[in-house]
């Protein structure tokens, strides 16, 4: 079984990662902006695992609230899951036969988000 484990900044919620502007769609600003950041991160961190699941593949996201905000953690796993598939992890987001979601500790999760996918 192979394994890969990221740490990432807290994703954006579904709900911010598409804006209209004169009737079309687009990523937002700063949707565009955690890929840039999050990508620099998995850049540092890819080296010593992985680089891709082929097939089907199981997700565990730890998330941090960054604030006191009460959040629906269900909004999150969109952002994480295209992050891995723009930089080429897994083949596509509906291979994932398990998604698990959850809140934890700073320590878990250093930089707000912590995946750990397997294939």
């Amino acid at each position: 079984m192979t394994k890969i484990v990221m740490h990432l900044p807290f994703p954006p919620s579904v709900n911010a990662v598409w804006r209209s502007n004169r009737g079309r769609v687009h990523k937002s600003s700063a949707y565009i902006s955690w890929q840039a950041v999050a990508g620099q991160e998995w850049m540092t961190q890819k080296i010593k695992q992985p680089r891709f699941l082929p097939g089907d593949f199981s997700l565990i996201l730890v998330l941090v609230n960054p604030d006191r905000r009460r959040r629906d953690l269900d909004n999150y796993s969109k952002a994480a899951l295209d992050f891995c598939k723009l930089h080429r992890v897994i083949q596509d987001d509906s291979l994932a036969r398990k998604i698990y979601l959850r809140w934890g500790t700073k320590k878990e999760a250093p930089l707000g988000a912590r995946l750990i996918l397997r294939g």
